[in-house]
């Protein structure tokens, strides 16, 4: 009788060990907040977004067991525990996926939420640090800017535009500022000579015909009072695939071309629109010939040293023409930006003829080479790509 005694005695501190323990210790606080999966995004289109976040706890055993969401238009409301956008109270659940609840957002309103935890004995955690997304534009004539390109090139010509737009800021405290823009078939944007962002390849690839995306930047700290100025410079991409070199397939959905607005919105309720249209300058780039495929021309005698900055002298450009697009819907960008995310440098290098050199990078990867050349006016270097040496 002892020993069946000890053997349940034994199975019954098995079985407890077994069990999720809720030891001492901290319940779980809301952290990794996302909207529609992305972390204080801009240019959200649905009007009832997916908001998420992760339950974090230090003691093991603890998990959610009620949320509440305030979400606000300004981050003042929030640290005061206000919320004139949403206050969803309590609510018991486990669910840490959950659509927005609140008054309908308009096309650029910025919603500034947090969230609070209560765990399975019922205690409620601190308020998670704030998060951030920014509407998109959520009707088609909230789009007042036009597509413009560049001057008309010559047959044959494979010329890929520069654009620039000079506007001013007041002196006055910026609350927020917004551009967006899509510039076809890729578009690299810059302000005051900065590059906008990291993405590159901007923006994706569709069906021109039946959608153009166009991506979201926060600009407000690149701005200053004053002059400022945009520069674009666009490429071909899969928009426009020009033959005369290797090429899967060629095939144009018309000239390179952007449209852009950016809303300059000042603490004192004013705003400053600027839109893309024939009050742009444009000037041929240094770029002479881009192919996915067949690669770049790029002549650096074309260089134009300060022309996307205030204070260039563009009376010699010319003035952008208006033009239509190329039909598609303009949707924001929701899938990830491509990113530069690792730099490799030449694990070898040989010469191989007399000026020129082979560079072995060590890996086979997806990159974009950088050189640093010296020589004379007029000299040209010529690189080719391989999938391996020799």
């Amino acid at each position: 009788m002892l020993s069946v005694t000890r053997s349940l005695c034994l199975l019954t501190l098995l079985l407890l060990s077994a069990l999720p323990a809720v030891s001492e210790g901290a319940g779980p606080v809301a952290s990794q907040l996302r909207c529609e999966g992305r972390e204080n995004t801009l240019g959200v289109e649905s009007s009832q977004p997916l908001l998420s976040w992760i339950a974090d706890s230090s003691a093991r055993g603890m998990r959610q067991s009620a949320w509440q969401v305030l979400a606000a238009s300004e981050p003042e409301l929030l640290q005061e525990g206000q919320a004139d956008l949403w206050d969803s109270g309590k609510v018991d659940s486990n669910a840490q996926r959950i659509p927005y609840g609140g008054r309908p957002l308009r096309s650029l309103e910025q919603v500034f939420w947090t969230v609070r935890l209560w765990d399975q004995t019922g205690a409620a955690s601190e308020w998670s640090a704030p998060a951030t997304w920014t509407m998109g534009f959520l009707k088609p004539e909230d789009w007042q800017a036009k597509w413009i390109t560049g001057a008309e090139a010559a047959p044959g010509a494979h010329r890929l535009p520069l654009f620039r737009k000079a506007f001013t800021v007041e002196d006055k405290p910026v609350r927020r500022a917004v551009v967006m823009i899509c510039g076809l078939g890729h578009f690299e944007l810059s302000l005051n000579g900065g590059k906008v962002g990291d993405h590159v390849f901007d923006p994706g690839w569709t069906d021109y015909k039946d959608t153009c995306l166009y991506v979201s930047f926060d600009i407000a700290q690149a701005l200053r009072p004053g002059e400022n100025t945009f520069g674009v410079m666009l490429g071909n991409g899969l928009y426009n695939v020009i033959g005369g070199r290797y090429t899967k397939f060629t095939g144009s959905f018309g000239p390179p071309k952007m449209i852009l607005q950016a809303h300059i919105v000042y603490r004192d309720g004013t705003e400053t629109v600027v839109t893309s249209d024939a009050s742009w300058k444009t000037h041929d780039s240094p770029i002479t010939f881009s192919c996915p495929y067949g690669g770049e021309d790029y002549d650096a005698q074309k260089e134009q040293s300060g022309w996307n900055a205030p204070g260039f002298d563009a009376a010699a450009w010319d003035v952008a023409t208006v033009t239509d697009g190329p039909g598609g819907v303009l949707r924001a960008q929701e899938a990830p930006p491509v990113k530069i995310m690792e730099t490799y440098g030449i694990a070898a290098i040989k010469k191989t003829a007399p000026g020129c050199y082979e560079a072995d990078m060590g890996h086979n990867l997806s990159a974009r080479p950088v050189l640093k050349v010296r020589g004379k006016a007029g000299d040209r270097v010529t690189l080719r790509v391989g999938e391996r040496p020799g």
